[in-house]
C-alpha cells in the first residue's frame, strides 16, 4: 500500500514523519498539505491522516480516525533463529515479518558462521518496519538477540515451544495457544544442541528434504498457523 507510512512521534491530535519515512513522503510520493494517508506506529491500529505541514525535516499530519488493524494477530509467534549469512536472514526477517510474527530472537549456535553487530540489527528491523507496510500490518515484529542458554528459560513464556529438527519423526499436530519455533543454521545442529533443545520443545519434522534456513523459518511458521486451534 504506497500511502501507508510509519511514525514514531505522536500527541494526542498530530503525528510527525522524520528521517526516511519524510524523505519517502516528500521526494517519492512527493505528497502536499492537504493530502489523506495512512500511517502506524507498532501499537496494532491504523491511523487515518491528513498532511497539514511540510517544514525541511519533518511532516505533520493531523489524525482523522484510528482503526483497529483488520491483520492484528492475537496469538505471539516467536522465532527463535540462529545466526545465518547476510542476505539469507535479510530474507527471513522480510518474510516472518509479513506471516505476522511477532519476535525474532536470534542466536549464535555451534554451527554460525556470521556474527552480528547494533547496526546490522537495526537494519533487520528496518526490515521489519517495511515488511509491515508492504503487508499491512499495524504492528511491528520485534528482532533482537539473545543468548542461547536463555532461550530455555524464555520459552517457558509461550504456551508451546517446537525444535525444528532434521532427523526428528514427530510431525507437526493440532495444539492451543501462542508459541516458539526453534530454527537452526545453515550447518545444522550441533549434539550438545539437539540435547538442550530436545529437552524443553517439543521436536518436529517440517519436511522430508533437507530445507535452507530461511526457507524452513516460512515452513515452520506457517504449517504450525495451520494446527493451531486459535489462529
Amino acid at each position: 500500500m504506497d500511502n501507508r507510512f510509519y511514525f514514531e512521534v505522536n500527541d494526542d491530535s498530530n503525528v510527525k514523519f522524520i528521517n526516511q519515512e519524510y524523505i519517502h513522503l516528500t521526494k517519492v510520493r512527493r505528497c502536499k498539505i492537504g493530502d489523506k494517508i495512512v500511517g502506524f506506529n507498532g501499537d496494532g491500529y491504523d491511523y487515518h491522516l491528513e498532511i497539514t505541514n511540510i517544514t525541511k525535516y519533518k511532516v505533520i499530519a493531523r489524525i482523522l480516525d484510528r482503526q483497529k488493524n483488520s491483520a492484528y494477530d492475537d496469538v505471539c509467534v516467536t522465532v527463535y533463529l540462529a545466526l545465518i549469512k547476510n542476505d539469507a536472514l535479510s530474507t527471513a526477517i522480510d518474510n516472518l515479518a509479513e506471516l505476522n510474527v511477532k519476535n525474532v530472537k536470534l542466536f549464535k549456535s555451534d554451527y554460525s558462521v556470521v556474527t552480528i553487530d547494533e547496526k546490522k540489527l537495526n537494519k533487520l528491523n528496518q526490515i521489519a518496519i517495511q515488511a509491515s507496510k508492504q503487508s499491512e500490518r499495524a504492528d511491528i515484529m520485534k528482532v533482537e538477540l539473545i543468548d542461547k542458554t536463555d532461550i530455555k528459560d524464555d520459552a517457558k513464556n509461550y504456551d508451546n515451544c517446537f525444535f525444528a529438527y532434521e532427523n526428528a519423526t514427530d510431525k507437526i499436530e493440532n495444539f492451543i495457544g501462542n508459541f516458539a519455533v526453534v530454527i537452526g543454521p545453515e550447518g545444522g545442529f550441533s549434539k550438545d544442541e539437539v540435547k538442550y533443545f530436545s529437552s524443553f520443545c517439543k521436536t518436529i519434522s517440517l519436511s522430508k528434504t533437507i530445507l535452507r534456513a530461511e526457507v524452513a523459518c516460512v515452513n515452520a511458521v506457517s504449517a504450525l498457523k495451520a494446527v493451531n486451534d486459535v489462529s
